[in-house]
């Protein structure tokens, strides 16, 4: 929308005179929360409440009206908030439906949404013009030998994404070995034929483990992988998309309890299209029409085009029906979709008469046939990518080669003196979990005294220095290394004439730090309280 608020339409199980009341109750339950008499004109609160834009009986759902809210694009400033703005409270409402999202220019710009998208998983594929074949890993409990059995019998059949079926979830050794195991299988495929038949294990994991997963498969030159977004959260999926440049497949598991959940819930289309859009899919799994789950036709065509059409800057993304699809029904669900869609076979290629192989090149040909291949789209020439110096020649008097010093932190924040910082891995695109800063204290200076959740590890680089951790000082010389817990208050500060330099080593997502309780702040360097 022009405006840069964000735009939600709603079903509401009123008529359009008494939906005007439950609307307004829903602008201010999913903005401010409090009654609208705590409300005065012109106060911030009630600047920051949702505004209704229109109310109008439901043409599908007689007794029903369609209420279209807008609310402040502040409080939509990333992915997280614009959920919790456009359904978090109201979700709870009964018979309350989200129908339509949308999100403003601000945020639109902020996300990078799906990698590849439609260009970019065909240039990878190498495949132009038609529709691309997909089937599963699968069943769980098969040895991983007769996995990648599988996997290699339809690379050869020339089969274009070969997924983990979404129960596949192992430990991590185990996951390690099935990985490579396929891999290597869609490898020997591949070779035989010249293809590039993709393989995309599933990461599914508990939070604290998932990005492992990840991570190994993109260290392992894997081009994607399969994701569940409802069961890792949607803004989880969203951060590993952004930093692992992979194919993102996304599996609808567990969303059928908003899509389906009555007269309320979320449509299809907003689910599955626009949010796992933005989350970062670059094709989105979900059920067609004729399959064994039976989605209404209008649902499929919404998912499609909200996938499809324009969103901001994000690429388009791959429209994917699949469960329960017969191998007679593939050609006439091309055409439906048309080119730029995936249709994931699963079980039905499994029991294929003459095996996988000999199924999939039949698909494959009959997809040809209602929509021939032609050539390789030019790609546009790519980009260098930056230098990323594995070694940081040390220059002397605390310097580094392609870095340089920057203001320790906002003079707003807590009070400090005469501190400067060297940002030296983390923040230019290495693949780590941590950061690694210098800091350099002058003669007399000192660091914030604060306190935060992640735990801070300290080595000691130049000249001495004082590490006060809660009522005890330790003293920090070349070489001295020290271990600052979660919410332990410390500071550091150079009660010498020459600078004190530090290597400090913090999670690479973290908190931000914050004052010492006043319990804490006693016999501190002058000035350092604030």
């Amino acid at each position: 929308m022009p405006d840069g608020r964000v735009h939600a339409l709603y079903r509401v199980p009123a008529e359009p005179g008494e939906a005007q009341a439950l609307a307004r109750s829903i602008a201010i339950e999913q903005t401010v929360e409090v009654p609208e008499a705590l409300l005065p004109p012109g106060s911030a609160p009630a600047a920051l409440t949702g505004r209704i834009e229109s109310v109008e009986r439901d043409p599908e759902q007689p007794g029903c009206s369609r209420v279209g809210i807008s609310y402040p694009e502040a409080l939509a400033g990333d992915l997280f908030g614009l959920l919790n703005v456009a359904f978090g409270n109201v979700s709870m409402l009964r018979g309350v439906r989200l129908l339509d999202l949308s999100p403003p220019a601000s945020l639109l710009a902020s996300l990078r949404g799906p990698n590849h998208g439609v260009t970019g998983v065909r240039r990878r594929r190498g495949v132009f013009g038609r529709p691309l074949l997909a089937t599963a890993v699968k069943p769980r409990g098969l040895p991983v030998r007769e996995l990648a059995a599988l996997a290699e019998a339809f690379a050869r059949g020339g089969g274009d994404l070969i997924k983990d079926d979404q129960n596949l979830t192992d430990d991590f050794e185990a996951f390690r070995d099935r990985v490579f195991a396929c891999a290597e299988a869609v490898d020997r495929g591949n070779q035989a034929t010249g293809g590039q038949t993709l393989y995309l294990p599933h990461a599914g994991a508990p939070a604290d483990r998932i990005e492992r997963y990840v991570e190994f498969a993109a260290e392992t030159g894997l081009p994607g992988v399969l994701v569940c977004p409802m069961l890792i959260g949607l803004d989880s999926m969203r951060s590993l998309a952004e930093r692992y440049p992979l194919i993102f497949m996304a599996h609808p598991s567990l969303s059928g309890s908003f899509t389906h959940a009555g007269p309320g819930g979320v449509d299809p289309g907003v689910l599955l299209g626009t949010l796992f859009r933005l989350a970062g899919a670059d094709i989105s799994v979900f059920p067609d029409r004729g399959g064994r789950f039976r989605y209404p036709e209008a649902a499929c065509r919404s998912i499609t085009g909200k996938l499809r059409d324009p969103l901001g800057g994000l690429s388009r993304s791959w429209p994917a029906p699949a469960g329960g699809m017969a191998l007679g029904e593939a050609p006439e669900v091309a055409r439906r979709y048309g080119p730029d869609s995936v249709l994931l076979i699963g079980g039905a290629l499994l029991t294929h008469p003459e095996g996988v192989e000999a199924g999939t090149r039949a698909l494959v040909e009959a997809l040809r046939e209602e929509f021939p291949e032609r050539a390789a789209e030019p790609a546009a020439p790519p980009r260098p990518a930056p230098a990323r110096p594995r070694r940081l020649a040390f220059l002397g008097e605390g310097q580094w080669e392609g870095r340089t010093s920057s203001p320790y932190k906002d003079a707003r924040d807590l009070a400090f003196r005469g501190v400067r910082r060297v940002e030296l891995v983390g923040k230019f695109g290495e693949r780590t979990r941590c950061d690694l800063r210098y800091f350099e204290v002058e003669p007399g200076g000192f660091t914030s005294l604060e306190r935060h959740l992640h735990t801070h590890l300290v080595i000691g680089a130049r000249g001495e220095g004082v590490l006060r951790l809660g009522d005890r000082d330790f003293p920090l010389r070349p070489l001295d290394v020290a271990t600052v817990g979660p919410l332990e208050t410390h500071q550091l500060s150079n009660p010498t004439g020459r600078p004190f330099g530090f290597f400090c080593v913090v999670d690479r997502d973290r908190d931000r730090p914050f004052r010492a309780a006043p319990a804490d702040r006693r016999n501190v360097p002058a000035g350092a309280s604030g």
